[in-house]
């Protein structure tokens, strides 16, 4: 504000007005946010249910002599 003559430069103007836009855009209530029952969410410790300790294994079983030819061959040639 120009203390002299009481008005408003351009860039004040503008600055004013972008406020008075981003006061005025519609922001959700988290008052009225969705509540997820715990009945209808995905169990949070499904990693550690027993029924997933023989597919952990497969997979281990499974992928461990891949990677163990694997460094076997980049040792053969020199990569590691």
């Amino acid at each position: 504000m120009d203390t002299r003559s009481g008005l408003l430069s351009e860039q004040e103007t503008a600055v004013k007005h972008l406020l008075r836009q981003a006061v005025k855009r519609h922001r959700p209530s988290r008052a009225y946010s969705v509540i997820v029952r715990h009945g209808t969410e995905t169990d949070a410790n499904r990693e550690f249910a027993s029924d997933r300790e023989g597919d952990a294994v497969a997979w281990f079983l499974g992928a461990l002599p891949i990677f163990v030819i694997i460094h076997v061959i980049c040792v053969k040639i020199g990569a590691i």
